[in-house]
Parts: structure tokens; C-alpha cells; sequence
């Protein structure tokens, strides 16, 4: 017997009950002037889940509109989201609604009440003054349990000259691979350095690298 449908057409009818994403201001600028980033930060997030693993709650630090953070929330279990931009945080609790994932709009400065297996943060170290990076960087491994990991990750201090005006502007606290993996040595046993060009992350010749990527395993206790 002939089926007359089309291929497509169970397809269509399974994704007709998925509830619509809607973009807010970031990822509505970032399709319209450079869609490739969202592609290079969701390669970062993919690169985080799969180092992290599945049952783990991770913290993900300028989660912005949540995408990420929904990647990690699937794939490892629990995500929460922060963000200092109540905006963005309104347009990621709108779009993700579910048991593993939840998001808030505050202060990472300031403590925090629960422990995290993981904690990652993408384009955000290079946005905090120098004065407050180590404090930046002693948050995360306070905010872990005693085997936790952190996985940052920032432009390379060697694009600048490639940025745009109003980029450089916001980049206040660029980093190179030797400056970072130095600042993370003072709180986490081992670190491990990666970079990335486009979205495929390596572990090639860290001045050639557009971003960087520092993955800081077990912190130790203050000095």
C-alpha cells in the first residue's frame, strides 16, 4: 500500500506541540548583526556539558537569555541561571520552564546560599574590573563542593585590535592565556587551558586563539 503522505509530514505534526521560543533584545541583535556568536557561545556550553556530565547542579554565571543555560540543564542534570540584567532574566524564565532549571537576577559578588558540582560563565570575566577579578574568581570556587569544577571563558587579549570600537569599550579586563591560568592556579588544584576560533575549541597556540578557555578542577580553601 502507498502512502501518499509526505516524509515531512510527521515531523510537522510532532513539532506542532512544542511551545514557541521567543528571542529577547540580545539574541534579537545577534541574529540581526552577527548570528554566528550564538553558534560560538553554544559551542563554549556544549564543551562545558560534556566535560561536566550528566547528574551535577551547575551555576552558570551571565546566563543572559538562558539559552546555555537550557544546554546545560539537559545534559547535566540541574542549571541555574544569574544575571545581572533583569530583562534578560525575565526573557529566560518566559522561554525555559522546567524542574531542572531555574534563574535569578543578582549579584555573584555577593555569597551564596547553595554549593554547585560546576559552575561556568562565558563572556563575563572581561566585563569586571581588574580590582574585583580575584574576588570574581573567588566566588566560583567558594561556590563549589570540595571536587567541583570551573569552566571560564573570555576573548583573548590578542583580539583586541579586531574589536569593534564600542567591544573594547565594554572588554575592561582582557586576559591573556598566561594571565588567566595564573589567576586560577591561586584557587583551583589543577587548571587546564584550552582556546577556541570559531566554534571548535582546541588546544593549540594560545596567541592564536580568539578565546580562551580555563577549566579549574578541586579548589582549595582561601590563603
Amino acid at each position: 500500500m502507498n502512502d501518499s503522505r509526505s516524509k515531512w509530514d510527521p515531523v510537522v505534526e510532532l513539532m506542532k506541540g512544542a511551545e514557541p521560543v521567543s528571542f529577547g533584545a540580545m539574541h534579537s541583535y545577534h541574529c540581526r548583526h552577527s548570528p554566528r556568536r550564538i553558534l560560538y557561545t553554544l559551542s563554549y556550553y556544549k564543551f562545558a556539558a560534556k566535560l561536566i556530565g550528566s547528574k551535577a547542579r551547575v551555576l552558570d554565571i551571565g546566563c543572559g537569555e538562558g539559552l546555555g543555560t537550557w544546554m546545560l540543564a539537559k545534559e547535566c542534570g540541574f542549571a541555574h541561571g544569574m544575571d545581572l540584567d533583569p530583562d534578560l532574566i525575565e526573557t529566560a524564565k518566559t522561554n525555559w520552564c522546567d524542574d531542572s532549571i531555574e534563574f535569578s537576577c543578582a549579584n555573584f559578588l555577593e555569597p551564596l546560599r547553595h554549593k554547585y558540582q560546576a559552575v561556568v560563565n562565558f563572556d563575563v570575566i572581561e566585563h569586571i574590573r581588574p580590582d574585583h577579578a580575584v574576588a570574581f574568581i573567588d566566588g566560583m570556587a567558594d561556590s563549589l563542593s570540595e571536587h567541583g569544577i570551573a569552566i571560564v571563558g573570555t576573548p583573548n587579549e590578542t583580539t583586541r585590535k579586531y574589536a569593534s570600537e564600542v567591544t573594547n569599550i565594554g572588554h575592561v579586563n582582557m586576559y591573556t592565556s598566561e594571565r588567566l591560568e595564573a589567576e586560577m592556579k591561586e584557587r583551583f588544584t589543577q587548571v587546564f587551558m584550552f582556546g577556541a576560533n570559531d566554534e571548535v575549541v582546541h588546544t593549540g597556540f594560545p596567541p592564536m586563539c580568539h578565546y580562551l578557555l580555563a577549566v579549574g578542577v578541586r579548589p582549595h580553601p582561601r590563603v
